[in-house]
């Protein structure tokens, strides 16, 4: 198994890493002879400039010699003896190093996915040529937009695009950029709304409430803003007036209206969750 390949191998590598330590292995130490002889030719130079005096001159050298000579005491055997790391440590390490190793190994054992090594990803499904055409014509229309953006209606389209393609932060921005070229349209405040509602799940944020309400200031009979308004109502826990708010909307609206449907829903939904029939 490919698991199985590559343990062997991490702890091969740790093995490696190990050896010069399992062996002992230590550097070579100098005396410090040659130290000592530079610091007595420098002292012997400061002396002849008369940067120091004789009596310190001579405290100097005493005490340059009498650390040659502690120096010196120091065998070569015992000086190696003491740069060697100890066997308990050496030892430690070894262990730590193979534990390591077996810890991480069964690791991703437990949470890692070995079946999946080797194995080549899902490729990501191919978008149909027409909806590829759709997307590269909104490309099209945003990249007009960023060269003259003095178009609302443009604006306005690739926003009502981005709604139905679920891209909704999208499409608020291109909502913000027509309100700013024609702010007295009660349509574009209601599609911001939505946007920014659908952007939040479902919940109405106060930048939602706030569209809404904007285009009912412009058109008090706009259905969509409306409803939504009803539904902010509904979230805010007066569930009765919400319902009253759907019904008129019912009450005002032509048999064939393509927004019947949805209202209707929208109550049925509201009557399932209090646990009522249908009206």
């Amino acid at each position: 198994m490919i698991w199985f390949l590559i343990a062997v191998i991490a702890s091969l590598v740790a093995l490696v890493l190990v050896l010069p330590v399992m062996r002992g292995v230590g550097g070579e130490i100098s005396d410090g002879r040659g130290v000592f002889d530079g610091q007595l030719a420098e002292l012997s130079r400061d002396r002849e400039l008369g940067f120091i005096d004789a009596d310190a001159a001579r405290q100097a050298e005493l005490d340059i010699r009498r650390r040659m000579s502690q120096s010196a005491a120091l065998g070569p055997d015992e000086a190696d003896e003491n740069n060697r790391p100890s066997k308990w440590l050496r030892h430690g390490l070894v262990g730590g190093s193979g534990l390591s190793v077996v810890v991480a190994v069964a690791l991703y054992m437990m949470l890692g996915s070995p079946v999946l090594v080797g194995m080549r990803p899902a490729q990501a499904p191919e978008i149909p040529q027409e909806a590829r055409a759709v997307l590269d014509e909104l490309e099209n229309l945003r990249r007009e937009l960023d060269e003259r953006p003095d178009n609302p209606q443009g604006w306005a389209v690739l926003g009502q695009a981005y709604l139905r393609l679920g891209r909704y932060g999208e499409a608020g921005l291109a909502f913000d950029n027509a309100i700013n070229l024609e702010p007295g349209s009660a349509f574009l405040f209601a599609s911001l709304g939505q946007a920014r509602l659908f952007e939040a799940g479902g919940t109405m944020t106060p930048a939602a409430r706030e569209a809404f309400a904007r285009a009912l200031d412009i058109e008090p009979n706009d259905v969509r803003a409306r409803f939504f308004m009803a539904e902010a109502v509904y979230q805010d826990g007066d569930h009765a007036a919400a319902m009253a708010s759907w019904r008129s909307i019912l009450d005002g609206a032509e048999p064939e209206a393509s927004y019947r449907g949805m209202v209707e829903a929208r109550i049925a939904a509201a009557l399932a969750d209090a646990g009522e029939g249908e009206p």
